[in-house]
């Protein structure tokens, strides 16, 4: 499994049970405003990237980015990760 596809499989897991969707439910090239993330979706997201992947993700990251897809934000954490 690559570094991508791990945290691209813990994003998606925090995602469903968050939302209460399915893993089918979900696809990378989703932007993530589809998903209808309130904020604090977005924190525990910061929490899961710093916390399984080391990754300090500041709120900027998601208000700069509106278009940011579940692909984006992976692969985001993929790079910064050790």
């Amino acid at each position: 499994m690559t570094q991508f596809d791990e945290v691209y499989s813990k994003v998606c897991e925090m995602l469903c049970d968050a939302k209460d969707l399915e893993m089918d439910d979900l696809n990378p090239d989703m932007p993530l405003y589809q998903l209808k993330l309130d904020s604090l979706d977005y924190v525990e997201l910061m929490v899961l990237a710093k916390k399984e992947f080391g990754v300090t993700v500041e709120s900027e990251l998601f208000v700069d980015n509106i278009n940011m897809t579940l692909r984006e934000l992976c692969q985001y954490l993929s790079d910064k990760s050790h």
